[in-house]
């Protein structure tokens, strides 16, 4: 009698069954037989037909995970275990196959290549700078450190200028690329866009709310004491001052608090006057008729300046004629 081999053509979604490798029909091992998009294995002798995985097909493209995610050597649950990988992490895709209904995708990050679920990917799009929608904010914040900035949110963008650590910046807009969250601000009269990471919120300094004469003739007081102390770049003690950290020193010791140590952040920090009271800050230009504020003093009363400047503390006039007068600037008051 002769044996007649049985087929049964089955679909994608049939049951699919396994059978060990080296099943024998007439003592002779049956051998796989391929079919349009599955590998079909046929068991003449019991007439059962088996369907493996589709082919696996090679793609391209990039994909952020939506959870924790385990990535394993082969595209099934039961594989073993490569690495898990974090919620949000972004890989890149090179082959996808589909396994009992399922569709795996083949995938490198950081180094090592293995097969995730696709049930917890989404396509993956990098925002760019051009793309990214900036929100409108405002505030004041101080750098942290020297920083540049740039004509727009990206590292890769021209440099406008650099600003030095404790600068105080102006905020009007951010917006995010790439994970980094930039910030776009204003620095004397430059505008731009710095990386966030490098500024912090800046608190203007709780003054003494008290305009009495008393108070204001106790910061010419404390700083009339260090007339005489030598000029110093840089220097804020008695050993030596230079402009912005002589005003500083003083207006701290009369109780006003801390100002930042330049005279460009004192005149952010200050209210804008007309005309100065004593103990009220003069903000100076180098030039006559200038507008880049170069240096700062203490308003003495009677036209005079009490300010670091030259070799030593000491007080000069700003009355008509002087050579102060013409490059004033203007005037802030903390009261």
């Amino acid at each position: 009698m002769n044996k007649q081999t049985v087929f049964k053509a089955i679909t994608a979604t049939t049951l699919t069954i396994t059978l060990g490798l080296g099943a024998l029909v007439n003592n002779q091992p049956q051998q796989p037989t391929q079919t349009n998009a599955t590998n079909v294995l046929q068991d003449s002798a019991n007439g059962i037909t088996m369907v493996s995985s589709s082919k696996a097909t090679k793609i391209s493209g990039k994909y952020k995970t939506t959870a924790a995610l385990n990535m394993r050597k082969g595209p099934s649950t039961s594989s073993k275990k490569i690495t898990t990988l974090k919620k949000g992490a972004v890989v890149t895709a090179t082959y996808k196959k589909k396994v009992s209904g399922t569709t795996w995708y083949k995938v490198k990050h950081g180094g090592k290549t293995g097969w995730v679920s696709g049930s917890y990917l989404k396509k993956y799009k990098k925002s760019t700078s051009s793309t990214a929608k900036a929100t409108k904010i405002s505030g004041k914040y101080k750098t942290k450190s020297i920083l540049n900035m740039r004509k727009s949110a990206s590292l890769k963008s021209g440099k406008i200028t650099t600003l030095k650590k404790g600068a105080v910046v102006t905020a009007s807009y951010k917006k995010t690329v790439g994970g980094t969250t930039w910030y776009k601000v204003k620095h004397s009269s430059k505008k731009g866009w710095v990386s966030s990471s490098y500024l912090k919120k800046y608190k203007k300094t709780t003054k003494v709310s008290s305009s009495n004469s008393a108070l204001r003739n106790k910061v010419i007081s404390v700083g009339s004491q260090y007339l005489g102390v030598p000029y110093v770049w840089g220097g804020m003690s008695t050993s030596g001052f230079d402009c912005s950290g002589f005003t500083a020193y003083a207006y701290k010791k009369a109780g006003y608090g801390t100002l930042p140590h330049n005279s460009r952040s004192q005149r952010a920090v200050t209210k804008k006057v007309s005309s100065p009271e004593v103990g009220d800050l003069i903000f100076f230009t180098a030039t006559p008729g200038g507008s880049t504020i170069t240096h700062v003093g203490l308003y003495a009363g009677n036209n005079k300046v009490l300010h670091a400047a030259g070799d030593k503390v000491q007080y000069q006039s700003v009355a008509k004629g002087s050579y102060w007068e013409p490059r004033i600037v203007s005037y802030g008051s903390l009261n």
